[in-house]
């Protein structure tokens, strides 16, 4: 089971060794003990090793999560609501692609966005702004009916 190579080939790997630690395939997808994670390359793409994963996650049977890490001022607009457009379009590509691969694939809505710090050119953890950019990808997960995942500091 599973494609030929790059990174569907190692989640297949992964896939066959928690099955083992689960007690077998069956039992990892009725409990799963690992979800996929991939994060779209900001702004608005998601590469074919993300589609990979994507695509074989959702055909293994647990759950994905696309945590986009678009960063406002870099490779996002400046503005917090413009980041947030950037991300929630990345985070809802992942999702459509999941539900294509295989309808009902559990999803997670991911976020390690955040803004940059112009003065180092580094992305600021910690700072406001990811605070208020956590809570609203909190809010739109909610608004879509996903659990989500918001990194931080």
């Amino acid at each position: 089971m599973g494609p030929g190579g790059g990174a569907g080939k190692i989640l297949w790997k992964l896939f066959d060794m928690f099955a083992a630690v689960a007690g077998g395939k069956d039992k990892l997808r009725e409990r799963p003990l690992i979800t996929f994670v991939t994060c779209p390359t900001s702004p608005l793409r998601l590469i074919k090793e993300s589609c990979e994963i994507i695509v074989e996650g959702a055909r293994s049977g647990v759950s994905i999560m696309v945590l986009s890490m678009a960063m406002s001022g870099a490779s996002a607009p400046v503005t917090l609501a413009g980041t947030l457009v950037v991300h929630n379009a990345e985070v809802l590509g992942g999702l459509v692609l999941s539900q294509l691969a295989r309808k009902g694939t559990p999803f997670v809505y991911g976020s390690s966005t955040t803004s940059m710090d112009l003065r180092l050119a580094t992305a600021s953890v910690g700072c406001p702004e990811l605070g208020m950019i956590n809570a609203a990808v909190a809010k739109l997960a909610r608004f879509y009916s996903l659990p989500s995942w918001v990194a931080g500091a």
